[in-house]
């Protein structure tokens, strides 16, 4: 009588455990989903491609585009290129938090790259080319700490390269060309580990480059 006494609450307690990490689960998963669907309804979808299929009648981890991660089944790559989107890309993809892959290339985006996306400090690709995306390099670049790939090239960014680049102790790949970048290039970007790859061909920039390691230029 004594191990039932004991027994019933101990499993008590467990199903409140098991309850607790299946609604954080079921929390995150809405939030993902959330900040698709957001998305989806903000960007223009030439090709009815996310309309037909970016259901809540299915699971988001099966959607065109989308990857999860194993162990916690969250939104970790966002692989939507050359599939005919428009518009301006909506600030929602910053609560896409455990995001490592962000593709959104040979698609027709303008303007500013949103702030929010400044959140997504696990990102370790980012591939933005051949869209009409324009303003500055955003600053926010810098924080993100894991970054290994940035291309940005066949767009309309202007200014200078922002010197919170150069944060970027892991970055390998910097591909811009076909930009309208100004100013000078700075002689930091010589001191990125190797092997590096750069490519600044087709802009406004000036000044000479030294190079260190093994920088390869494209």
């Amino acid at each position: 009588m004594r191990l039932s006494i004991f027994f019933v609450p101990m499993l008590f307690l467990q199903y409140l455990i098991m309850a607790s990490l299946a609604m954080t689960t079921l929390n995150n998963l809405t939030a993902d989903q959330s900040a698709l669907l957001a998305f989806k309804a903000r960007v223009v979808d030439y090709r009815s491609v996310l309309t037909n299929n970016w259901s809540i009648s299915y699971p988001i981890c099966t959607w065109i585009g989308i990857s999860c991660g194993s162990r916690h089944q969250r939104v970790t790559a966002l692989n939507l290129s050359d599939i005919g989107l428009g518009g301006t890309i909506p600030p929602h993809l910053g609560n896409l938090t455990f995001l490592v892959s962000l593709d959104v290339a040979h698609n027709n985006f303008r303007g500013h790259l949103p702030n929010e996306l400044g959140q997504l400090r696990r990102l370790r690709f980012i591939r933005f080319g051949f869209n009409k995306l324009s303003g500055s390099i955003p600053t926010w670049i810098g924080v993100l700490s894991k970054l290994q790939t940035l291309r940005l090239y066949n767009n309309s960014f202007t200014g200078p390269i922002p010197n919170s680049l150069f944060n970027l102790s892991k970055l390998e790949v910097f591909n811009a060309m076909y930009n309208v970048i100004d100013g000078n290039i700075p002689s930091r970007i010589g001191n990125f580990s190797s092997p590096f790859i750069l490519n600044l061909g087709y802009n406004n920039l000036q000044g000479l480059l030294t190079i260190f390691g093994r920088l390869r230029l494209l």
